[in-house]
């Protein structure tokens, strides 16, 4: 990502050329009649003018983040104060609350002993290490969010490379063994994104518009049975990928003595470890037994039992949670979400919720819809693979939150008479949803891959795999909503949980 505080100095031709290009793209879509009505051509406009931005990278990505309140600011498209409470969302709490979580992983070493333990079963073949990074992030991304898995596990993978002799950027980007690793964490934290509400900005936002369009929250489990099978097939398509990806090298120096070497430094688990794991832990253990106990638990005095209460109750607590190693400090601070909390989801997560809403709002949605709608009406098949397709070439240039609240709304409102069910969107939500969460080659298609990018990722490989990567992801989603929609018309995926 850029860091907006060197552009002052930086500046010139080129980048210049790059920043206008943003605001031009807008001028560009308001003058074609392509795109729609006017006002929609607004919507298309701030729509091309953010994914410019964000895959040229030329500012600073929350700054593009922006980018609707300017526009409204100059031409009020939509009235400002729409336009401003456009950006805030009733989930935000949940994906900000177990980030803060998270954080306290960071803090008092839990993240990097669940890494080394992890690649401790690895040898240091670099083939092994690769699908291995990728597994254990993917894993993790069920969970937590996309950016917070690459900032717990980035810098440990940094660490093990630089114990093989990648002590720089450089080293890094021209190494295709290097390079691989640092891929397979920024993959494995976006792969696993929808297999709970939680795995990031994208199943928050998918979940928020499907309770919406339900009338109703689902629980946690019911999301989970659902999106975790599929989760598991993506994992292992891209793995075996991941595993054979082009590499100079079969073999790191030492990585397991790294391992073992930094393990041992850590000592026994501490306690404040065991606390932070075990507010994870706890919040997570409550929202996938939600079933179990809320017929029990119904009316405002129980409300705090929803995740997304707990997921702000939890780290609240932990605020004022003394550490025993620190004196003076709490297993949760300021300056821990200072230091450890990815900022950029600040930015990125209401900013992708804002576009969604302006999309809809300003009609753009309407017109895409009648763009892709000749795919959809000649057979469930290929309404499944226009789906898969466009959902996930939106995520690659934009990214898999904006997607989502782009692609998700569309699905409800074009599918919602599917088959003449009352809740007929239902199986296209899960689509739509899935083939969002597979965004792999642009650095700005999740804040994972512009993490990574920061230690020396080789982007031009990310780019070119990331599209293989893709491919294969798709391909397996289309084939598993074909078996489980079409041929077998399963109500599992198309009526809603119960």
């Amino acid at each position: 990502m850029t860091d907006s505080s060197s552009h002052a100095a930086t500046y010139g031709p080129k980048e210049w050329l790059y920043i206008l290009l943003g605001p031009g793209l807008l001028l560009m879509a308001l003058a074609a009649p392509f795109f729609g009505p006017f006002n929609a051509r607004f919507g298309f406009g701030i729509l091309l003018w953010m994914v410019w931005w964000w895959i040229s990278a030329v500012v600073d990505i929350k700054l593009t983040c922006l980018v609707p309140i300017f526009v409204a600011c100059v031409y009020q498209y939509m009235p400002l104060e729409k336009v401003l409470s456009a950006y805030v969302h009733k989930e935000a709490a949940l994906i900000f609350g177990a980030t803060a979580l998270t954080a306290a992983w960071v803090r008092w070493g839990f993240a990097r002993r669940l890494a080394l333990n992890f690649l401790m079963r690895f040898s240091n073949n670099v083939r092994a290490q690769t699908a291995g990074w990728f597994v254990l992030c993917g894993v993790t991304s069920f969970v937590v969010g996309n950016t917070t898995v690459a900032a717990m596990f980035a810098p440990v993978a940094v660490a093990s490379l630089m114990y093989a002799g990648f002590t720089s950027n450089e080293e890094r980007w021209n190494s295709k063994a290097a390079s691989n690793i640092l891929i397979a964490v920024a993959w494995g934290a976006s792969v696993g994104g929808m297999a709970t509400p939680l795995g990031g900005g994208q199943s928050v936002v998918t979940y928020g518009l499907l309770n919406k369009y339900l009338g109703h929250d689902i629980f946690f489990l019911d999301w989970t049975l659902r999106m975790l099978p599929l989760s598991l097939c993506v994992i292992a398509g891209v793995a075996v990928l991941m595993y054979f990806m082009k590499t100079d090298m079969q073999h790191f120096s030492g990585s397991r003595e790294f391992y073992q070497k930094e393990l041992e430094k850590l000592g026994p688990m501490t306690f404040e470890e065991k606390i932070a794991l075990a507010g994870f832990v706890l919040a997570i253990g409550l929202a996938l037994l939600q079933p179990l106990y809320a017929p029990y638990t119904k009316g405002p005095a129980w409300t705090w039992l929803r995740p997304t209460q707990m997921f702000c109750i939890i780290p609240l607590l932990l605020f004022f949670w003394p550490s025993r190693a620190v004196k003076g400090e709490n297993i949760l601070s300021a300056d821990t979400l200072r230091k450890y909390f990815p900022v950029t989801i600040l930015f990125m997560w209401p900013a992708s919720v804002a576009l969604s809403r302006i999309i809809s709002q300003t009609g753009a949605g309407k017109v895409f819809g009648q763009w892709i709608s000749p795919f959809l009406g000649v057979s469930d098949t290929l309404s499944i693979a226009a789906w898969s397709v466009f959902g996930n070439m939106l995520s690659q240039v934009t990214s898999d939150t904006a997607a989502a609240g782009v692609m998700v709304p569309l699905a409800i409102e074009s599918m919602r008479n599917w088959h003449g069910l009352e809740f007929g969107a239902v199986p296209w939500v899960w689509v739509s949803g899935a083939a969002i969460s597979w965004s792999y080659a642009v650095a700005s298609a999740t804040g994972a891959q512009g993490i990574v990018a920061g230690y020396g990722a080789n982007l031009r490989t990310m780019f070119v795999w990331g599209l293989v990567a893709a491919v294969v992801s798709v391909a397996i989603t289309i084939l598993y909503f074909w078996l489980t929609v079409v041929v077998f018309g399963m109500g599992f995926y198309t009526l809603p949980p119960v």
